[in-house]
């Protein structure tokens, strides 16, 4: 359990504590996913401390978006695809352009938002039948888009968000 783990303050250390309890506890393709992402990008961000030893916005949204082009090797998944994709690739194009996390945890709803009517090409949606998950976003990029928003100190209200 994370809970149990003593942070250390340093990112790769501590991303590679929450990596292990990923990949011991999330099933299915999204734990594979992210799992594979988060692997990725704690070696990104390995590559990246070689040279600075601060994980600026700007070393995270370079770490970010290496982790991106390496998922990209094991998932056809892109934005339109209604997939965690839709919320993740807003977040890292973001940051990279503003530094800034609240801006980007905003993208990501956004994206997350966007997928709400999207035919599904990729993912579980795929293969539900019946009716009625065109009136709500994808849960993959909905759900990124409640971390993303927790992690730049944001909290949800009824009809959107607000940060705080």
């Amino acid at each position: 359990m994370l809970s149990d783990a003593q942070l250390t303050g340093d990112a790769v250390l501590d991303l590679s504590k929450v990596v292990q309890v990923v990949e011991n506890t999330m099933d299915g393709t999204s734990g594979a996913i992210y799992a594979i992402y988060l692997n990725s990008l704690v070696h990104s961000l390995r590559q990246q401390s070689s040279h600075t030893s601060t994980a600026t916005a700007k070393v995270w949204a370079a770490a970010l978006q290496q982790a991106s082009r390496s998922l990209a090797n094991y998932t056809p998944a892109q934005p339109g695809d209604r997939t965690l994709v839709d919320a993740l690739h807003p977040f890292v194009e973001t940051l990279a352009e503003t530094g800034d996390v609240k801006k980007a945890a905003e993208a990501s709803r956004k994206g997350a938002e966007g997928t709400k009517g999207m035919k599904a090409s990729l993912g579980r949606t795929v293969y539900v039948g019946g009716k009625g998950f065109e009136q709500v976003p994808d849960p993959g990029a909905w759900g990124l888009s409640e971390f993303f928003l927790g992690l730049a100190g944001a909290k949800g209200v009824d009809d959107g968000y607000e940060i705080v």
